[in-house]
């Protein structure tokens, strides 16, 4: 009888154990296999895991890594094609198509190129922001959008794609000529019959011909026509008239050239109303810079918004959205009588959110760029209280002029892009502080706050500065940019220019991306391959890979993730800001102990 019963706890025993066994392999099937071995400065050992570009060399970057179902998702930056994402199957990778088999842009939009992007769970779905358009005060763009994926279908949530408030096509165009005496024009539609000023306030998307994706604001509207206006640059630009005929646009900085298509009668077009179209009804809402979740809310930034400034909003269903307060800039505007209202924006991104409880309570903290103008340049610091965003670097924080809670961390009024703290692209918190890695022409910096405090002396140099680490952490100047801007700027362009953190129990880690701007100098010859960096204790760091894992054309090291207990990182070869990059990215893999 014992024996009988031995024999049925033994395989009771077994039985569970495969179970076990399954469950725990099921859980991480998906592991891609190794393609090529590093040895790192620290003693740690890497691998490459994927193909350059995932076999297309126009995905410069990966720009969002995010593990959902047990597989990791990569999302690409493509300024070609339209952005893609991957994701892993079994050793290997796989693509994931967007809705109707598409490839890339999400529809085909090949103006959803990514060049900034995220990706967070919530509600048991993968969201994912998608970007469109570069840097610049001409838009290019067809705004940001948000979609959430199960695994097996899409959903737009903000996008033009949620809904269809009206569509038809159009009959005829009028004054929609170049320096004609308006800056409007006319579309008509004879099939319709619409209240007056119905559409007021809304957007006209074209939807065929060479103008596809086209939009105009919608300034009125009689019976059947649309009076509208082309919104394609921001701010003191001159008189912008609104022109149907195909049209090339120049951006003087960063330079890129582009043209529209022709809008012509028979052309079908939508008309998009409210905040769940592209860009949250803005479509200078380029960019989806970051998305976290915080008290059980998704929180979302938007960027690159020359023409009205960054926004933040949130949702606790993924449906409804609150636009967070101030509602744009933090804010903060220059005064500028050529802008829209008067009022030009200080913060245009809002790059980086980051929850930290250095402050002894849960609070969001949001870092943002300072464009030119009577308020200053540089960073900008906020934390999200209950009526909204609160300054805590600025220099209307307090009424005197000094202390690290000024522009730029304390660089003043005076502060600029070469030499000073010019933006907080991320943010960490580590180890009872508050991390911001700068993005400088002068040198990648990092510093801390122990107290998120908007009081003089708050904030600390890990990196840079004071710190006993050079600016750039190595303090090597890019001798082509140098040479080039001498007779402009007279001072040092670095070769490592932003510092990408991330943090986890053991190690902060940041990720440089070095100076690749051909431009201004700083053209393929200078590169040496981008750097990793880790510190235990945020003071001193030690070197982690040094070229870009054996390849010069390596420009980023980000897009941090852990997977399966693994560290994985991409290594991009994009150009930061600019249009195009030098081939196919990779994602490497720390080899667990």
């Amino acid at each position: 009888m014992k024996s009988k019963e031995l024999v049925t706890g033994v395989i009771v025993l077994c039985f569970i154990v495969l179970i076990f066994t399954f469950l725990n392999c099921g859980q991480y099937k998906h592991i891609p296999d190794a393609l090529e071995n590093f040895s790192a400065k620290d003693g740690t050992s890497w691998e490459r895991v994927s193909e350059p570009g995932f076999a297309d060399e126009n995905n410069y970057s990966v720009v969002a890594m995010k593990e959902f179902q047990g597989r990791l998702y990569a999302m690409t930056r493509n300024d070609n094609d339209g952005c893609e994402i991957w994701r892993t199957e079994g050793n290997g990778w796989e693509q994931v198509l967007f809705p109707g088999g598409e490839t890339n842009g999400i529809y085909g939009n090949v103006l959803i190129n990514n060049l900034f992007a995220d990706m967070i769970i919530f509600k048991d779905k993968l969201y994912v922001g998608f970007s469109s358009g570069f840097q610049g005060s001409n838009r290019r763009s067809t705004g940001c959008e948000i979609w959430s994926y199960d695994g097996e279908e899409w959903e737009p949530v903000i996008s033009d794609r949620k809904d269809v408030d009206e569509s038809g096509t159009i009959t005829a165009i009028a004054g929609c000529e170049e320096n004609d005496t308006e800056t409007t024009a006319q579309i008509t539609d004879s099939s319709k019959s619409w209240q007056p000023d119905q559409w007021a306030g809304g957007v006209l998307q074209i939807t065929s011909g060479s103008g596809i994706f086209r939009k105009f604001d919608i300034i009125s509207n009689t019976s059947d026509t649309l009076t509208i206006q082309d919104n394609e640059l921001a701010g003191e630009t001159g008189t912008e008239f609104t022109i149907c005929d195909s049209i090339h646009y120049t951006n003087p900085f960063p330079p890129f050239e582009y043209d529209t298509g022709a809008v012509e009668a028979g052309n079908s077009y939508e008309i998009g109303m409210g905040i769940d179209e592209n860009g949250f009804g803005d479509y200078w809402n380029r960019a989806i810079n970051c998305m976290i979740i915080f008290k059980n809310k998704l929180y979302v930034t938007t960027g690159i918004s020359y023409e009205y400034g960054a926004q933040a909003w949130c949702t606790e269903d993924g449906e409804n959205w609150t636009l967070i307060m101030p509602e744009r800039s933090f804010g903060m505007f220059h005064d500028e009588p050529t802008w829209p209202g008067g009022k030009k924006p200080v913060v245009v991104t809002i790059l980086s959110m980051c929850p930290s409880s250095v402050s002894g309570e849960d609070v969001l903290y949001a870092g943002g760029t300072g464009s030119t103008g009577s308020a200053g340049r540089c960073s900008r610091m906020a934390k999200l209280t209950d009526s909204g965003w609160e300054a805590i670097v600025d220099a209307n924080v307090d009424e005197n002029d000094t202390g690290t809670n000024e522009n730029g961390f304390g660089d003043g009024m005076g502060c600029d892009m070469y030499t000073g703290n010019f933006m907080p692209w991320t943010l960490a918190d580590f180890k009872n502080r508050l991390y911001v890695g700068i993005n400088t022409i002068g040198g990648a910096r990092v510093l801390y706050t122990p107290n998120g405090s908007s009081e003089d002396g708050s904030w600390f140099y890990s990196v840079g500065g004071d710190s006993g680490i050079p600016n750039g952490f190595d303090g090597e100047v890019n001798k082509g940019m140098t040479e080039a801007m001498a007779d402009l700027v007279g001072v040092d362009c670095y070769k490592n220019i932003v510092a990408v953190l991330y943090a986890n129990d053991d190690y902060l880690y940041a990720g440089l991306i070095t100076s690749y701007v051909p431009p201004l100098g700083a053209t393929e010859e200078h590169l040496s391959g981008a750097q990793l960096w880790k510190t235990a204790d945020g003071e001193t760091w030690q070197q982690v890979i040094a070229d870009g894992f054996g390849d010069k054309q390596i420009t980023h090291i980000h897009s941090f993730v852990e997977f399966n207990g693994a560290l994985y990182l991409s290594a991009s070869k994009a150009a930061n800001s600019l249009v195009g990059g030098l081939g196919g990215c990779k994602i490497y893999r720390m080899v667990k102990e």
